[in-house]
């Protein structure tokens, strides 16, 4: 019960604030609390973080309606309760925010943050953050069904692997956002830095005390889940997810707003800051 919600706390905890990409290294005076609210105002954060919160009560709620065993049920209203509780309790803006001010401080100067500010207003930012950011947060539940689905090859010992959920065909300008999803600065090396690993972690528990046979099977498992994990096939999803949300011109746009230096520089560095909140996040949970 614990690995799920926490699985779910964290997800919401990264993805609701998928609008700070945009800051630069703190150079000179500290942004204050002042000018990070205005920035966050601009971005839409809050905005986000509940759209994240909610996509993820209506998806456990879904999966508990639509479950028959009565074991596997109460489970899931027991991590569907706890989780329901976190939102109200602990991932609300009033006591994030707080710890995103002083987290984000640590890497962004007062004129950084004014640039934030800029581009948040800017075309290119307003399409990212009323448009993109939002569609995406609404559809964390299927991602996190995709990415069960393909982890229960590997952690389902006594049945066949979960089916994939239905995934929305791909609309007229697939082809476009694979490629702007791809070309994100640093979003390859982030995901495989993350997924890889944690797969090795599973198979390494999962081959303790195991025999050679099972340890050949797990083996094989890990190799057809990090291929089905692939940057690639993850990124495909989520250009599917983002059918006909965004114009040709729309996403033309962000393309060309991630090829200016400054833009990349930008998105590249807020990974720190981003690390440094969602360990005190985690801290008060």
């Amino acid at each position: 019960m614990h690995t799920p919600l926490s699985s779910a706390v964290r997800f919401v905890t990264q993805l609701a604030l998928a609008s700070l990409v945009l800051c630069q290294a703190a150079q000179a005076a500290p942004a204050t609390d002042a000018r990070m609210r205005e920035y966050f105002q601009a971005a839409g954060t809050e905005r986000h973080l509940r759209i994240s919160s909610e996509a993820f009560k209506k998806g456990y709620e879904e999966d508990w309606s639509k479950e028959r065993d009565p074991v596997q049920k109460a489970n899931k209203k027991i991590v569907m309760d706890h989780f329901n509780e976190m939102v109200s309790t602990k991932l609300v803006w009033d006591k994030l925010e707080p710890l995103a001010i002083e987290s984000y401080q640590q890497e962004l100067s007062d004129s950084d943050v004014q640039e934030m500010i800029a581009h948040a207003n800017s075309p290119a930012g307003k399409v990212g953050n009323q448009k993109l950011i939002p569609a995406l947060l609404g559809q964390l539940p299927m991602i996190q069904q995709y990415l069960m689905a393909v982890l229960s090859e590997l952690t389902n010992r006594k049945g066949p692997p979960k089916p994939l959920p239905a995934m929305p065909p791909p609309g007229p300008d697939d082809a476009l956002l694979q490629s702007f999803l791809r070309d994100i600065p640093g979003e390859r090396e982030a995901f495989e830095g993350r997924i890889a690993p944690t797969v090795d972690m599973m198979a390494s528990a999962l081959t303790r005390n195991e025999n050679a046979k099972s340890r050949a099977r797990i083996a094989r498992a890990v190799a057809s889940v990090k291929k089905r994990l692939s940057f690639d096939n993850v990124t495909a999803l989520k250009a599917r997810m983002l059918a006909n949300v965004l114009s040709t011109d729309e996403i033309n746009m962000l393309i060309e707003d991630n090829r200016r230096p400054e833009r990349q520089a930008q998105i590249r560095k807020v990974r720190k800051a981003e690390q440094e909140f969602q360990g005190r996040m985690m801290g008060i949970m």
